[in-house]
């Protein structure tokens, strides 16, 4: 039976792509100012999926492996302590060296961060997915975003994010949406891909149940059990 949020009694509203300035070089707004951006824009909660990559390890330059985690960390740690209704949720949005692609990964847990994660930008896809193909989700952010991303080999992911509505991107959400039409096996994801005011709240997902933990959010897409925040402007795909 068809996954219908018309028959959910209540209905969650989740963003799985936001980044804070933290940690993102690109970003413009703390978890702070995140927070009470998404509380006001009716969300249940975000996935914080900043950037690790090499304008990362750039900025953070001179650091053990240990205190780069804490910095990666910092943000997550303190929406963790808040006193707000929002939940905030730990992702990653990961760029190989090797790779102009960004790949965003759920499932990721702290002791990752400070045990396996100093590795993965020296990694490339193919030894990634082949290790984390069943510890973590593999979702290629923007495939179609161009000038920036192309399609990613779909064995070597677990799905592709149908929807990101960055405005400063063409991001060509329809390529990627008839891709996934095409592949339907493939796991669809959408998010605002959240760096400034501007960006906060435009897409995400709904679902018919609360995503208190990371597991949470792995399992819920794993089922289907949700649908997709439409967006689209001109150019875009819906």
């Amino acid at each position: 039976m068809a996954f219908n949020l018309l028959d959910a009694d209540r209905v969650w509203k989740y963003d799985l792509h936001v980044h804070t300035r933290e940690v993102s070089p690109c970003g413009r707004m703390t978890i702070e100012e995140m927070g009470e951006a998404y509380e006001r824009a009716g969300y249940d909660g975000i996935w914080l999926t900043n950037h690790l990559h090499r304008d990362f390890l750039e900025a953070t330059a001179g650091m053990s492996w240990q205190e780069r985690a804490e910095t990666f960390l910092a943000p997550y740690r303190k929406a963790k302590r808040w006193e707000r209704r929002l939940s905030v949720g730990l992702g990653v949005e990961l760029r190989f060296l090797s790779d102009a692609n960004d790949y965003l990964l759920y499932g990721v847990t702290e002791e990752m961060i400070f045990g396996e994660a100093e590795r993965w930008v020296s990694m490339n896809l193919r030894e990634f997915y082949g290790e984390y193909r069943d510890r973590l989700l593999i979702i290629q952010a923007h495939p179609n975003r161009a000038g920036e991303s192309s399609p990613a080999d779909f064995h070597l992911l677990h799905g592709y994010e149908a929807v990101n509505s960055s405005p400063r991107h063409h991001n060509q959400n329809g390529l990627t949406q008839r891709s996934l039409c095409l592949h339907p096996w493939l796991i669809p994801t959408a998010g605002s891909d959240s760096h400034r005011p501007e960006d906060v709240g435009r897409t995400g997902i709904l679902t018919d149940r609360p995503l208190a933990e990371n597991d949470d959010l792995t399992a819920l897409l794993k089922s289907r059990e949700y649908e997709l925040i439409p967006y689209g402007e001109e150019g875009e795909g819906r």
